[in-house]
């Protein structure tokens, strides 16, 4: 390709980064809070967190780590909780201390839970109180030897903090009983406050996440990322968003949680190194405390997927805010509907650029430039220092415009799966390249479309169907506020389109078929269709359509 999507670089933006500028993403966080020390970091239910809170709590987390738990380098720890202002404090605590961080979605089974801790081989974890009796039901045949334990409000003023704390655990009932008696995380950084411990020296190529994922082959497993991984898409992702919005100090909103990839990457790393304030939302679904939030705190950036973008859309009091402050919204995660993007370009005055990636690749890979160029239904075109390319099943590599398997190579890609050679030699081509599981193709100007997951892709009488072009056309019919397509067993093709709907007002399945004959070839007309409350989605709220299945 020659690297033919350098032509739509934005100009103030270097083709290339450099990810040994750093030796570990520890001379990051310490260089940044030094830089921003009395600048708000975090926010979370209308409490700020400085860089410089920043940095003496974590500090004071990793001498606890280190000499109390006598926790070493290469050992390995999870972060359980929801977004608050404990997650960036635990986190950069224990990469002070030189351990390897799990990632652990809050709302994983006790099946679940048990499969990563037996899977990574942890010795201790940072857990929100409300999922300690899941972890306790896990952790029998694991390696943990030290739980340290947080309350919601742990990290507020003392009157906020009880008010909250009591609230959730006795009025809202929202912590269930355990039987153990483990340290809090306050207590730990109290007691590191006192102590001096020796940091252990980091080298860029030590693992500092494991991030687990389905995959780009659907088994559960940890992408293995370096310190150099993460920082190399730190610099990435810095590079693009100064290119559009310059030096700033913003308020970023951040709705998603920071067990996924996205959030961490982008918010708690990437806007974190750039000397942004973060927004923190706890709980997404709660709509009116979002908006609430955007209200108070008026975040002229957010980092969003396309459903909680609908879900805003969709919400009364949303509707009557003045958003003429906001600058840009970054979608990630899942695809974004086109309808979707018009409609909050309209609300905002600003905005919203697609970026495209995955946990294997730290995870950014591509971006719409954020100078207003951006092309909807696009993911936009590589990062600097970011290769990319478009295979066929044996692996040759494809022209411009020809559909394939997109393929990427830079430093934020992964070095493989966490004790899975054999799954590792399955996601890379013979010539080292990462292969993601989606079908794209790559226009003149080096803009990528992602057409489906390979696994997605309908099959009718030979023809290729993409979910993604099915639900976009439909989410264009008044009445239609969800969608999602599956193919279904039939005996003449093969395989035939059947369409979720949910709607936001009266709209029959004649209606749905009317539309798309119109709009779409004969073989993508959905010849099912079922009506359905909600669609079953994912932490961040991406369709899963193999439930659907």
């Amino acid at each position: 390709m020659d690297k033919i999507w350098l032509d739509s670089y934005s100009k103030n933006a270097s083709f290339e980064i450099n990810p040994d500028s750093y030796n570990s993403i520890v001379e990051v966080i310490d260089e940044t809070c030094s830089k921003y020390q009395d600048r708000s970091a975090f926010i979370n239910m209308d409490v700020e967190m400085t860089y410089g809170e920043v940095a003496q709590k974590s500090d004071a987390f990793a001498n606890y780590l280190i000499e109390e738990l006598k926790l070493k380098k290469g050992d390995v720890i999870m972060i359980q909780m929801p977004n608050l202002l404990q997650y960036p404090v635990a986190l950069y605590g224990a990469f002070k201390a030189g351990l390897i961080v799990v990632n652990t979605n809050p709302l994983y089974t006790e099946r679940e839970v048990k499969k990563v801790l037996k899977d990574s081989g942890a010795k201790a974890i940072v857990i929100c109180s409300n999922f300690v009796s899941k972890l306790e039901a896990a952790m029998a045949d694991s390696k943990i030897e030290h739980v340290i334990t947080t309350d919601i409000g742990d990290f507020f003023p003392f009157l906020k903090r009880n008010l909250v704390n009591f609230t959730i655990k006795y009025i809202k009932k929202m912590v269930p009983s355990y039987k153990g008696t483990y340290t809090s995380l306050n207590t730990a950084i109290d007691r590191g406050s006192k102590l001096k411990a020796s940091y252990p020296k980091l080298l860029n190529t030590d693992i500092a996440l494991l991030q687990y994922t389905g995959g780009t082959t659907g088994k559960t497993k940890a992408a293995v990322l370096t310190h150099r991984n993460i920082i190399a898409n730190m610099l990435q992702m810095a590079v693009w968003i100064k290119s559009g919005l310059g030096e700033g100090e913003y308020k970023v909103l951040a709705p998603l949680p920071i067990y996924h990839v996205f959030t961490f990457s982008v918010n708690i790393l990437g806007f974190f190194y750039m000397g942004t304030t973060n927004l923190l939302i706890t709980n997404p679904r709660d709509l009116d405390s979002v908006v609430k939030d955007i209200k108070n705190h008026r975040p002229e950036v957010a980092t969003i997927v396309n459903t909680l973008l609908q879900a805003l859309l969709n919400h009364q009091e949303f509707q009557k805010l003045d958003l003429s402050y906001m600058k840009l919204s970054v979608a990630g995660g899942m695809a974004l509907k086109v309808a979707v993007k018009k409609k909050w370009e309209e609300i905002t005055k600003s905005s919203v650029v697609e970026g495209y990636g995955l946990t294997e690749a730290s995870p950014v890979v591509t971006c719409n430039p954020v100078d207003g160029r951006d092309i909807a239904g696009s993911i936009g075109i590589p990062l600097p220092s970011t290769d990319i390319k478009i295979v066929d099943e044996q692996e040759n590599e494809l022209g411009l415009n020809e559909e394939g398997e997109l393929c990427v190579k830079g430093p934020q890609v992964m070095q493989g799966y966490w004790k899975q050679e054999e799954e590792t030699a399955k996601t890379f081509t013979k010539d080292g390249w990462l292969k993601t599981g989606d079908f794209a193709c790559i226009d003149e100007k080096g803009f990528v479309k992602i057409l489906d997951r390979k696994k997605d892709m309908i099959v009718v009488s030979g023809f290729n169907v993409y979910p993604n072009e099915v639900e976009e056309v439909l989410l264009e019919l008044d009445g239609v506020q969800d969608v999602a397509a599956i193919g279904v067993d039939n005996e003449k093709s093969g395989e035939v389109v059947k369409v979720f709907i949910v709607k936001n007002k009266e709209i029959t399945k004649d209606d749905i078929k009317n539309f798309s004959k119109k709009n779409l070839a004969g073989y993508k007309v959905p010849k099912e269709i079922e009506f359905r409350d909600e669609l079953p989605k994912n932490n961040v709220g991406k369709v899963l359509r193999r439930e659907l299945r």
